[in-house]
């Protein structure tokens, strides 16, 4: 990487940094959700509210896994939150 890109890297990341604190996120959410890509945005919303239940019905419903992997992924999930 030369200096240019180190520079123009540094200045995304200071940019990503202020959007989390701008909109009161938590960075660790971007590695809590590593198949987020799809998800509706009502599974955050659930997962914010600790409505696993609602959570798990979306999971299933974007992803088509099974009652028991979509509990063990988002209980996962909600852990890292």
């Amino acid at each position: 990487m030369n200096a240019a890109e180190s520079i123009r890297l540094a200045r995304l990341e200071r940019q990503v940094a202020f959007l989390y604190r701008h909109f009161g996120l938590d960075p660790a959410l971007a590695d809590a959700f590593p198949a987020a890509d799809g998800m509706p945005p009502e599974f955050v919303a659930a997962l914010r509210r600790h409505d696993h239940i609602t959570a798990i019905k979306l999971y299933r419903q974007a992803t088509g896994t099974s009652l028991a992997d979509a509990k063990e992924t988002v209980e996962r999930i909600a852990r890292a939150i």
